[in-house]
């Protein structure tokens, strides 16, 4: 079990035309494989590329700020990857939260997954939160569960560090 098993689910989950929200997109790689499957695409991210083409929309600003942009739009699929750690938890549980469950369609799915290390490599930006997966399931518990598992690993760091991974992972829909 890994957090490729985490991907390939979501990507499974996915058909053609649904808009997929990916919040904390990075530079694009998990976007680029939902445009594959025929999904529209909004990736948002302080690093993403700003560019638009046919069913795809960088959006270059912070999670939060996106948040509280007036937006009415719904979202047939939510994917936040290694993200929710560098963010406040409070802001996350009843700000992000919620607001992913006002724009979220009929039958919606959401995945996150969440990590630490131990011990933590000097981050530019510093975890905030830990996660445990009993914290996001107790959120979303009215959901329907399609995957859910919280596993560690040990594994080397971007810098090449060893260290011991723990990952929360969860994907659900919405009833």
């Amino acid at each position: 079990m890994n957090n490729q098993d985490f991907t390939k689910t979501f990507l499974d989950l996915l058909k053609p035309n649904q808009h997929v929200l990916d919040l904390g997109a990075g530079e694009g790689k998990f976007s680029r494989m939902f445009l594959e499957r025929g999904t529209i695409v909004t990736a948002v991210d302080i690093r993403i590329p700003k560019q638009e083409e046919e069913k795809f929309r960088a959006v270059r600003m912070k999670i939060e700020d996106y948040c509280n942009t007036p937006n009415t739009e719904k979202y047939n699929r939510f994917f936040l990857r290694n993200v929710i750690q560098f963010l406040d938890k409070n802001w996350v549980f009843e700000i992000l939260f919620p607001w992913i469950e006002n724009h979220s369609s009929d039958s919606s799915i959401v995945a996150i997954e969440t990590f630490y290390q131990d011990p933590e490599p000097p981050f530019d930006h510093p975890m905030r939160s830990l996660y445990s997966l009993d914290e996001l399931t107790l959120h979303f518990m009215t959901w329907v569960e399609h995957f859910a598992r919280q596993y560690s690993h040990m594994g080397l760091d971007m810098g090449g560090q060893t260290r011991k991974f723990f990952l929360s992972s969860l994907i659900v829909q919405k009833p």
